[in-house]
């Protein structure tokens, strides 16, 4: 998904005129998108350069190595302090010529919505609608919240209000209590509970503890939490069962699908996206080593380890 994202971020900048040839292309990313802006960016002759926190899966930062990115890393700290990851990016496009940088801010940027208005979303109904013949609920976990957004207002608009869309929140995140009780608030920002300064959470690139303008455009009529745990297991019991390797963020989604049914009950067609490949994961979410010394190694036999 975040392919497509990239592609109209850079090209609404181009028909904007904000960009010259040869251009850097800057962008602050927990990883994925930072790798499709820097596939996007080599094939238009433009020059990635992206800012991770250094805390993220290592595979992500080789990756973007592989493919001529120059990756800047720095410390995860909260969004208010000057070397957050978004932040180190817009001072670098800032300190740069006009026109010679490119600040993508896929959190504030809404082309990140649009691209999912006018793409993943129409994808995601036609499908539905010809494969089951309706489309009940879709479910989806938000970082930047564009992917949500964009899909929940295409098919909320073109279901006349019918298709519920629920949020799957990592644990660490803020975003579960904003849509259940209008507060942007996580038990994890208790004083002397945080771990670290994102979220508590072993998931890369989904949960925040901010809202951003792409998230304001999301239309959610409920949300689940899913702890990590959950997440590890179901990511162990889809390896096992359907032999797909999925990462951490399809996971969640596919944890949050499972409550969603269980809320609805049986004859209804529900919907997510397994937009994460395990591959991306090897060194925290699938790895052995790494799940023991956090107290996550998967133990389930079915789907026991779901919390209804």
């Amino acid at each position: 998904v975040k392919d497509r994202v990239a592609k109209q971020i850079i090209e609404d900048a181009e028909n904007e005129g904000k960009i010259m040839n040869g251009a850097m292309i800057v962008e602050g990313t927990a990883g994925s998108t930072g790798i499709s802006l820097t596939m996007i960016s080599r094939a238009k002759g433009y020059k990635p350069v992206i800012f991770m926190p250094d805390d993220q899966a290592l595979e992500k930062t080789q990756i973007l190595k592989a493919l001529g990115a120059q990756v800047e890393m720095v410390r995860p700290v909260s969004i208010v302090d000057s070397t957050h990851f978004c932040r180190a990016a817009q001072q670098f496009v800032q300190r740069s010529d006009e026109g010679k940088a490119l600040f993508c801010d896929q959190f504030e940027n809404l082309s990140n919505f649009k691209a999912h208005y006018l793409t993943t979303g129409p994808e995601l109904w036609e499908q539905a609608i010809t494969g089951w013949g309706a489309l009940d609920a879709v479910i989806l976990a938000a970082g930047t919240g564009g992917t949500l957004a964009g899909i929940s207002q295409y098919v909320k608009q073109i279901s006349c209000n019918k298709t519920k869309v629920f949020l799957a929140d990592p644990q660490g995140s803020g975003l579960y209590n904003r849509v259940k009780y209008g507060v942007m608030y996580s038990t994890t920002e208790a004083e002397g509970t945080r771990k670290r300064h994102q979220t508590d959470s072993i998931t890369e690139g989904i949960g925040i503890n901010r809202q951003t303008a792409n998230f304001n455009m999301a239309k959610v009529d409920d949300a689940f939490k899913v702890s990590d745990l959950e997440a590890v297991e179901m990511a162990n019991y889809i390896l096992k069962n359907e032999g797909i390797f999925i990462g951490s963020s399809s996971a969640v989604n596919l944890v949050g699908a499972m409550k969603v049914a269980h809320q609805i009950g049986p004859g209804h067609v529900i919907a997510t996206i397994l937009c994460d490949s395990g591959n991306r994961h090897l060194s925290k979410f699938h790895n052995p080593n790494y799940l023991e010394n956090t107290n996550l190694t998967p133990k389930a036999n079915g789907l026991e380890f779901i919390q209804y």
